[in-house]
């Protein structure tokens, strides 16, 4: 299936073989990353810092949360909702840290930049169809400070159903299979040199996408050129 290989791809997973000093949550729609991140905390002894303010996925967590029956308030920052699940999975207040300002991945980094003035290893979890390029936008805002090590950790590699796309059979839908495949060519299309990096935006580093992520995309496109517009 053409778009496990770009969801593979984009979820991405480093091996994580050495003391974490700051596990990084990104808030997005994808509620399983809390329990992913409260689960670091406890493995790692670490605090959380959660970034996300309100951005284009707010009303894509605003649903979930409803969807899945939750007693949270919506229309907050991402971080504030994030914040009240790694509570109630008994993660202590004094282990969490706020940034509730940005509204999109590149500048979760840049945020976080600013908190973070020592070299650290930072565990990054993110949306999968984002953690990619989250990783590069970190790579790039953390630049200047040499000795950080950045490891990222999608929280899930996402299972393709027949109409909708979770964490697993039985698992509660993460998105429709028409906004998971918008999500993915999306990603692609923003990760080359021409679009958010060197030789566009300039948002990101050069990120070498390999021949079959490629291959699958443009299959992809070639059904549905729109969708990358979407």
């Amino acid at each position: 299936m053409v778009e496990e290989v770009i969801a593979r791809y984009l979820a991405r997973r480093d091996p994580v073989e050495q003391p974490v000093d700051v596990v990084v949550l990104m808030g997005s729609a994808v509620l399983e990353s809390v329990e992913v991140a409260a689960e670091a905390h406890r493995t790692h002894g670490v605090p959380v810092l959660i970034s996300g303010g309100i951005g284009h996925s707010t009303q894509y967590l605003d649903d979930a949360v409803r969807r899945r029956g939750l007693d949270l308030a919506t229309g907050r920052p991402e971080a504030h909702v994030f914040r009240d699940l790694l509570l109630g999975l008994g993660v202590g207040a004094d282990q969490i840290v706020v940034e509730d300002q940005s509204t999109n991945c590149g500048e979760n980094a840049h945020f976080t930049r600013r908190l973070i003035d020592t070299p650290k290893t930072l565990l990054l979890i993110q949306d999968p169809t984002m953690q990619r390029r989250t990783h590069a936008c970190f790579e790039r805002a953390f630049a200047d400070l040499p000795g950080t090590t950045l490891l990222s950790h999608a929280p899930l590699i996402p299972w393709i159903g027949p109409d909708h796309v979770s964490a697993g059979p039985g698992r509660p839908e993460i998105w429709s299979r028409e906004r998971f495949r918008s999500l993915l060519l999306g990603e692609i299309h923003r990760l080359s040199p021409d679009v958010y990096g060197p030789n566009g935006r300039d948002f990101i580093d050069h990120v070498a996408i390999p021949a079959e992520v490629l291959a699958a995309y443009n299959r992809l496109v070639t059904e549905d050129p729109s969708v990358i517009r979407r």
